[in-house]
């Protein structure tokens, strides 16, 4: 069995879990995605040794967070078992996501909630928020192809304009 820990990016707080999850699983590596800042040092300076922890920026999105890091975690890492570490609010959709791109390709997810900050206050995402990216997954998963809705583009104007990926405009 081999485990590999995914930090997807949002808070160093998220690595605080990650850490706890490292020193209870010490052969796993972690896999960091798109975290800003000086991750590595965080890591490093809280007892994690820097060969276990890897950086990859690609991703700009939770859909991302898994699809771009998709390969590494099967063919670099030969992970079996993903431990997903996120907040509480945005499990349900990291893991809808996971189980997408994981699915049948005998990759176990487990969800890993970090606890807060809960930056909107008891804050649950919106169902279309979830079913929209439930529905990308499975996309990229049945096709390849990434895309996004051309409404959460303009909602989100800060994601910019990915080249290799397709907007629907719905």
């Amino acid at each position: 069995m081999s485990n590999l820990i995914l930090h997807l990016g949002g808070g160093l707080d998220r690595a605080d879990k990650c850490i706890e999850l490292a020193k209870q699983f010490p052969n796993a590596p972690v896999l960091v995605s798109s975290e800003g800042g000086d991750v590595l040092n965080y890591y490093t300076s809280r007892g994690i040794d820097a060969s276990r922890v890897f950086i990859d920026n690609e991703a700009w999105d939770t859909v991302t967070n898994f699809t771009a890091t998709y390969k590494r975690v099967k063919e670099e890492f030969k992970a079996d078992t993903v431990y997903v570490v996120t907040h509480n609010f945005h499990m349900r959709r990291s893991m809808i996501i996971a189980q997408a791109v994981y699915w049948r390709r005998g990759i176990t997810s487990i969800a890993s909630p970090s606890g807060g900050p809960d930056p909107y206050g008891n804050y649950e995402e919106p169902s279309n928020y979830v079913e929209g990216d439930a529905i990308r997954s499975w996309v990229w998963r049945l096709t390849g192809l990434l895309f996004y809705w051309k409404k959460v583009r303009e909602d989100r104007s800060g994601i910019g304009t990915p080249v290799k990926w397709n907007e629907i405009g719905l």
